[in-house]
């Protein structure tokens, strides 16, 4: 694992099916979660492909009543899902941290460009939390490694990168997967919304349980 102050990248290859191109929004609340130490180390257990109870349970060391409870943070929050087979994985491959804002016009949903994190089956989950600044990839053992991960990313997704250092290739790649690609999913695509609070109970006391 590679930590810095303003990304983190959990190398790793998937086992696990991920569905290509798909896209998690999220609050920034929902996005610390994996700032969480024990969060982050279930998502570096399962960026190497482990997602069964009890693989997560023997790599992470984290007590079995512990682990269950961050498993369903990190469902809840929209990093992970469950697969009805128990199995977990990754929701989506690109997650974007946004923010709601109210005018007189309506709601406008700003998308950062600088926090968020994007995951691949040969390069594992890269993590940015905020603009890259600086060199962190000097006298770094992985820079090495991560200069072809980047390169192996690019050439998959049709980037031509303009970054020196591959942690601005990195967060180079993640705006590219927004701006180019998600942007062009929802102009001709449709944004469905699930699990809204306050709806079901709303429903529940219109139409309430017969006995």
């Amino acid at each position: 694992m590679i930590e810095r102050k303003d990304l983190i990248i959990l190398p790793g290859k998937l086992e696990a099916h991920i569905l290509e191109g798909s896209y998690t929004l999220m609050s920034r609340e929902n996005f610390d979660k994996a700032l969480n130490s024990i969060n982050r180390s279930i998502l570096a257990a399962v960026a190497k492909g482990y997602g069964r109870f009890t693989q997560l349970e023997a790599v992470t060391k984290v007590p079995r009543g512990q682990l269950a409870r961050h498993l369903r943070t990190l469902v809840k929050s929209g990093w992970l899902s469950k697969a009805s087979d128990g199995a977990y994985a990754f929701a989506s491959t690109v997650y974007i941290v946004y923010e709601v804002k109210e005018s007189n016009n309506g709601l406008t949903l700003e998308l950062s460009l600088d926090s968020g994190a994007f995951v691949d089956p040969q390069h594992g989950l890269v993590i940015v939390r905020g603009p890259v600044k600086g060199s962190y990839c000097d006298g770094c053992p992985l820079r090495r490694l991560c200069t072809a991960n980047v390169k192996g990313l690019a050439f998959k997704y049709s980037i031509e990168l303009h970054s020196v250092e591959p942690a601005e290739a990195y967060l180079e790649i993640f705006r590219t997967l927004i701006l180019r690609d998600l942007t062009r999913a929802l102009r001709k695509g449709n944004l469905t919304v699930r699990g809204i609070l306050g709806f079901g109970q709303a429903n529940k006391a219109k139409h309430p349980t017969q006995h």
